[in-house]
């Protein structure tokens, strides 16, 4: 009998579906406090804390875990070390399952590689750098890098996807940009270098232009170089006229009132009124918020000739005056009585810094500071744990201000290739809801029921777009980690979460609504570009690279669509505040030039198809944007240079050609800001300047270019390119973009020198 039993026992464990695995005990329900059973001493299971942890003094951390090892889950997978149920509850909003999903991935790769570089930490305290180097299982890094370049030349070995950063300079005058910033993508381009080497010493033109136009920076003095305390009555009389700050002030609730909603619009036009009413018994935090609105407005006006001050426009100018003054008006402001207006003022300065290309290379620190300083009042917390009487209108203003803070960080250390702020571990406030301003005041004592996400409210941009907020803070840290890697399997998840969250946006049809839904698209594609131009590069099969190709192909089109309908229907918003123009350039040039088309016919007759247009798009977008600004020419000739090369790639018997075509492109604007200067420009007085006193706008031809203005262009470029006669018989001298950094605010390399020597570790044949 006792050998039939132990047969048929057997019997069962190989039917079990479980059959090969240790068969699994059962084990009673845990009753007693986690202390009292780490301790194993009785307990006397009282709630909410047991006797024994009371009379310790420890009742706070008095816990009943039901270790429910045994229940049975729905994904047929154990449960981890910290998935008990913890009976106390802990208030936190519910993560994204793919949020929660990749950290665990990360957490338990990264332990791998800590676990294996712990064993070897022995073996490899007595090796050299490069044996170090060769044993080591953790992810490259620059500094491993560095030290065996020599080595993997010499030995023929490369690193396939080592980190793509940009870190120039020398000493402490350094820059750096990580993973996810646009101009990391140059790296992987091959010959781009070369082809713009080559376009440097056969047109010296460029090199003159650089001269002329710090003749002018000299002569002129511009708004940022006359700063001055500002007193709440001059601050208030910086103010313009009420007709051109209506007309501004419509232009800026058409482009970002319904993305950046912080304010209350009644309250805010009760408080206009009165403003103009008593301006001199108006408040001096509502002229700077005035002042700040109009400023972000400024580079957004069209249909008139725009005239220049050195390198800015006078659109710009006057933007600047005003947030010049705001910032310095607001360092004297004592910190001890704040409203919301303090946090809607310190947003606007950033968000109008970035809409006037001011202090751009300090978008990413500011940002960061603001963060900061918000997390400091406790915006990150949920208002609904302030004690003190607050009003449901304020509680809902401190969750608008903060998940606008939260956007313009993310998307700064994005653009600037950094790690996000790490809010979200200690973050629980919640989303401002979707609803109408007219429908609570300061007087309400709760908020209105959220409308359907369908129906589109000035809310409508900041509600939905936290939805994504997590998904794009996880993937924006592990893009920016130098030790993190991501396989394939990793990417289509990603991918297929924030194609999940594209499907998800609303089809708004309201007037006002195309830049908000606009933005929420762009802001989920860009990632797509990063990482499969990444994934495009460490593709283990040619499966996977044709879909990273296919993926780069069409949401690089996308993203260019997307901001071509916004700019036909007359809104520049997004124009002058994105990178993503350049990201979508460039990563298409990169597929367009190192696919074969011969060898892979589908995929070239996409390229062919779509590459020339979108590229053509892109410098359409950044020439408006310099004629806007006056500046940010850099990524204007990054975006030429690309198109230029990739042409050049298809018909190499016309690389003359395109290389002239590229600069005649970079030079027409110098050309016309050097032509329209404004008269006098050194005595401007930008809060005097009224609309009524500008020229005319031209009906057609070039934007900004008056008849008479054409009277003053230097000669064209293409007269003067190709023989110099003050530059005859040495060698041209070739343009160093760093050091013009009164109309340049990314640091990007583009002198000839430092090109090859930085590109020299991805393509050593071209040294």
């Amino acid at each position: 009998m006792i050998m039939m039993d132990s047969t048929t026992t057997l019997a069962r464990r190989q039917a079990s579906p479980d059959a090969g695995t240790s068969e699994r005990k059962r084990r009673r329900k845990v009753l007693s406090c986690y202390d009292c059973r780490r301790r194993k001493l009785q307990c006397d299971r009282q709630m909410p804390a047991c006797g024994r942890c009371s009379k310790a003094g420890n009742a706070a951390n008095c816990l009943y875990i039901d270790d429910s090892t045994d229940a049975p889950r729905s994904d047929g997978e154990g449960k981890g070390p910290f998935d008990a149920h913890i009976s106390r509850p802990i208030q936190q909003p519910p993560a994204p399952l793919g949020d929660a999903l990749s950290r665990l991935e990360y957490q338990e790769r990264r332990i791998k590689q800590l676990e294996a570089a712990l064993a070897q930490n022995g073996h490899t305290q007595s090796l050299d750098p490069i044996q170090r180097w060769r044993s080591s299982k953790l992810p490259l890094t620059p500094e491993s890098v560095t030290g065996v370049v020599a080595e993997q030349q010499i030995s023929g070995n490369s690193v396939t996807d080592r980190e793509t950063m940009l870190l120039r300079g020398k000493s402490f005058k350094t820059q750096f940009h990580g993973t996810t910033h646009p101009g990391a993508l140059i790296a992987h381009i091959p010959d781009l270098n070369v082809f713009t080497k080559e376009t440097f010493e056969r047109f010296p033109a460029l090199a003159r232009i650089r001269q002329d136009m710090h003749g002018l920076e000299d002569k002129t003095d511009s708004a940022s170089t006359r700063p001055q305390l500002y007193t709440d009555d001059e601050l208030k009389a910086l103010v313009p006229s009420r007709s051109e700050v209506d007309s501004l002030l419509q232009l800026y609730f058409a482009n970002y009132g319904s993305i950046y909603h912080i304010i209350h619009l009644p309250s805010f036009w009760q408080e206009y009124t009165d403003f103009w009413a008593d301006t001199k018994g108006a408040r001096a935090h509502f002229a700077a918020l005035l002042l700040l609105m109009i400023a972000a407005a400024q580079c957004l006006t069209s249909g008139q000739p725009w005239l220049y001050a050195a390198g800015s426009s006078m659109a710009r100018e006057k933007a600047v005056t005003f947030i010049q003054a705001v910032d310095e008006w607001l360092r004297m402001q004592s910190q001890k009585r704040v409203t919301a207006t303090d946090f809607q003022i310190r947003f606007l300065l950033l968000l109008a810094r970035q809409a006037s290309a001011r202090k751009y290379k300090r978008t990413w620190t500011d940002a960061g500071n603001l963060l900061r300083f918000c997390m400091c009042a406790g915006l990150h917390r949920n208002p609904d744990l302030i004690r003190k009487p607050t009003s449901a209108l304020d509680k809902e203003l401190r969750r608008r201000v903060w998940q606008a803070v939260v956007e313009l960080e993310l998307q700064a250390a994005f653009d600037r290739g950094m790690v996000s702020a790490p809010w979200t571990l200690q973050a629980d406030c919640p989303p401002p809801i979707n609803m109408h301003d007219r429908d609570v005041d300061q007087d309400s004592e709760q908020l209105p029921t959220s409308i359907p996400a369908e129906e589109f409210t000035n809310s409508s941009y900041l509600s939905k777009a936290s939805e994504s907020t997590l998904l794009r803070h996880g993937l924006n840290t592990t893009l920016n980690n130098i030790r993190q890697t991501l396989s394939f399997n990793d990417v289509k998840r990603f991918s297929e979460e924030i194609e999940t969250h594209l499907q998800a946006i609303p089809e708004w049809q309201l007037e006002g609504s195309e830049a908000p839904r606009a933005l929420l698209v762009l802001n989920l594609r860009q990632y797509f570009l990063v990482l499969h131009d990444r994934q495009i590069r460490q593709a283990e099969s040619s499966t996977e690279r044709s879909f990273s190709r296919m993926m780069l192909i069409d949401n690089a089109t996308r993203i260019i669509d997307t901001h071509r309908k916004l700019i036909n229907k007359g809104c520049y918003a997004l124009e002058l505040t994105c990178n993503d123009q350049l990201r979508a350039a460039l990563s298409i040039c990169h597929v367009a030039t190192t696919v074969d088309i011969r060898a892979d016919s589908a995929i070239g007759q996409i390229v062919e198809h779509h590459a020339d247009r979108v590229m053509e798009e892109a410098i359409q977008m950044l020439t408006d944007k310099v004629i806007r600004f006056g500046r940010e020419q850099r990524q204007l000739w990054i975006a030429l240079a690309a198109h230029g090369y990739w042409k050049s790639r298809k018909d190499p018997a016309k690389r003359a050609d395109f290389m002239q075509e590229a600069v005649e492109k970079i030079t027409r604007p110098y050309y016309k800001i050097m032509a329209c200067q404004q008269e006098e420009s050194s005595t401007l007085n930008t809060s005097s300047i009224r609309p009524s006193d500008q020229l005319p706008a031209q009906p057609s031809g070039e934007p900004g270019l008056g008849n008479g203005a054409l009277a003053y262009l230097p000669p064209a470029p293409q007269a003067t390119m190709l023989q110099d006669p003050d530059l005859s018989g040495q060698q041209p001298p070739l343009l160093d973009l760093d050091e013009i950094e009164a109309w340049t605010f990314e640091n990007w390399a583009f002198d000839p020198a430092e090109l090859q020597q930085a590109f020299a570790q991805n393509y050593p044949s071209i040294g």
